[in-house]
């Protein structure tokens, strides 16, 4: 298992790198037509509320001690994966 303090600096800079894809989505949104739009609009709308999700479970995890964070850092590495898997998906549907 990671140091908590490692697995934290990674989990960022990945929310960082999907906070830039999800603005790219969002560019390439306001390219497609109306139906196109409201379907990634929805996408990036339930991918910002798993993101920010994820960020609060972040927080949490910043503050216990190093007992409860190990706890804590399974729930989020799942989290995170799961994100990663869905924002991998919108991007390969909608980027290309």
């Amino acid at each position: 298992m990671n140091d908590p303090k490692d697995f934290m600096a990674q989990a960022k800079a990945q929310m960082e790198n999907w906070t830039a894809e999800m603005g790219k989505m969002q560019s390439k949104m306001m390219e497609a037509g109306a139906q196109g739009q409201a379907e990634m609009a929805k996408q990036i709308d339930t991918l910002n509320d798993q993101r920010k999700h994820v960020e609060a479970q972040m927080e949490e995890l910043g503050k216990a001690n190093m007992d409860a964070a190990k706890e804590m850092q399974a729930s989020v590495q799942k989290m995170w994966t799961d994100l990663d898997a869905q924002m991998k998906d919108m991007q390969k549907k909608f980027m290309g």
